[in-house]
């Protein structure tokens, strides 16, 4: 049997976990909770495919005389 939540069916079964698993969250102290999401955040975010740039400089242009206006004296 489901519900519907939102014009949407959810199933009983999706429910009761969602709430267990929120209880459950709710039980352990907060900054260990944050803690535990930022580490598997990282770890998600570290399977993530990077190429760094080829030229990491790009196009930095010449820096301007000492004097900082460029011009001889």
């Amino acid at each position: 049997m489901s519900i519907q939540i939102l014009g949407m069916a959810v199933a009983e079964t999706t429910i009761a976990v969602v709430l267990l698993a929120f209880v459950g969250g709710m039980c352990v102290p907060f900054r260990y909770g944050i803690e535990r999401l930022r580490g598997f955040g990282r770890a998600v975010v570290s399977k993530l495919p990077y190429k760094p740039p080829a030229d990491p400089g790009g196009d930095v242009r010449e820096t301007a005389a000492p004097d900082g206006d460029g011009a001889e004296k």
